[in-house]
């Protein structure tokens, strides 16, 4: 019997049916995918994300072993840093995603093939648990944050879900050796590469959550327990659970899913709250007032921001400028409020359906910002990224 002629053609890139002689069907199990990934935006994207579901890989190669993709950059020919991940934290792999940066309007071509990945050298995201402290903290290769557990009150008695900040002048990865830091040479005090200037002490820090209600906050405890989702190479993804806690005559209980990505200094929060009656939840994200900081937001476009931006605390040697921010849907936000220890982002969520904000910081010490307007044209650049994400397209053509 004479093959399709077609069969030559597209065994690189697709997975067609071929009929045997007995008239069944079989599947070609094609080698990879050709992956057109699209800057529609007029801004230059750095260390843009590209995303590509596995139901879209399989459509495209049949069945494929999810720790055997690699991805490749189809002009140097170079492998990619690549990683498969469950974002939803449900214990299936969704996503394969890799990085590149994008020019305003360019476009790039990737393939994705069966392979298992090369070592990725040198490490941009990270989240460990501190057991001594029970913190759970994460950083990518521009900032890093943390935030607590009630193992902490072993050693201090603070009650906070706050989000603290520690900035960084380098690039490498400083948890592991920030902590094994011992007095006086403690992460407070900088020794070059950057250090905890923040004090989050028991307010909302920079993105906690808590629920509003009466004009009152109402904020959840230190988390009760955590698990590590992913660490890498190029996102982070880790859960906390926090106990009930009374919201104005309401038992609210809350889990947060945060995850970030290399070269990013905002952190994707999901939270979900639960209510003891199934009621909604008027709830605030939150960022702590310090000494000598402005506020701002805005909120023209589809993703709304807020914002604040001032000097670092000067104890144990703190310079530079620090801008924290939120970053949530327009069509979440119920409008901004201001109280004399926090600007609020208000939002509402429904018992047990998932909200989403980004969350962050990024300091003038790391290079990255020199002033206020650098931290406000990022965060505007932000919500454009997440209002147009870069437009993938798979398709047939030869793999180079």
């Amino acid at each position: 019997m004479k093959m399709p002629r077609v069969l030559s053609l597209v065994l690189g890139t697709l997975s067609l049916p071929l009929f045997a002689a007995s008239g069944q069907v079989t599947r070609v199990q094609a080698p990879g995918v050709n992956v057109t990934a699209e800057n529609t935006l007029g801004i230059a994207r750095r260390d843009e994300t590209v995303s590509v579901t596995l139901g879209q890989l399989r459509r495209s190669m049949g069945a494929v072993d999810s720790t055997k993709l690699r991805v490749r950059d189809l002009e140097s020919q170079k492998e990619i840093p690549s990683q498969v991940v469950d974002d939803d934290g449900d214990g299936k792999a969704d996503a394969l995603i890799f990085q590149s940066s994008f020019e305003p309007n360019e476009t790039k071509r990737f393939v994705v093939e069966r392979g298992a990945p090369a070592p990725v050298a040198g490490q941009r995201v990270h989240v460990i648990h501190d057991a001594e402290r029970d913190d759970m903290a994460w950083e990518s290769d521009r900032i890093a944050f943390r935030t607590y557990g009630t193992g902490l009150w072993k050693l201090e008695q603070l009650v906070s879900s706050g989000v603290d900040v520690w900035v960084k002048s380098v690039r490498t990865p400083v948890l592991e050796k920030w902590y094994a830091k011992k007095a006086p040479a403690s992460y407070h005090h900088d020794t070059g590469e950057g250090a905890d200037f923040f004090d989050v002490g028991p307010t909302l820090g920079a993105g906690g959550v808590a629920v509003w209600k009466n004009d009152s906050l109402y904020r959840p405890g230190n988390f009760t327990s955590w698990r590590i989702i992913a660490d890498g190479p190029v996102r982070l993804i880790f859960e906390m659970q926090h106990a009930p806690f009374d919201a104005g005559g309401t038992k609210v209980s809350a889990t947060r899913r945060i995850s970030l990505d290399a070269g990013q200094n905002l952190s994707r929060a999901v939270t979900i709250f639960h209510s003891e009656h199934g009621d909604s939840i008027p709830f605030v994200i939150g960022l702590v007032k310090r000494a000598g900081v402005v506020g701002s937001e805005r909120s023209a476009n589809q993703w709304a921001w807020l914002a604040e931006w001032g000097p670092v605390d000067r104890k144990n040697g703190g310079h530079g400028e620090l801008g924290t921010a939120v970053v949530l849907p327009r069509a979440d936000l119920r409008g901004w409020k201001e109280i004399p220890d926090h600007y609020l982002a208000v939002s509402e969520a429904k018992s047990d359906e998932p909200v989403v904000q980004y969350i962050g910081a990024g300091w003038t010490g790391s290079g990255d910002f020199t002033d206020v307007r650098d931290w406000w044209k990022y965060l505007d650049q932000f919500a454009q990224r997440q209002a147009t994400p870069i437009r993938i397209a798979l398709g047939a053509g030869p793999m180079r």
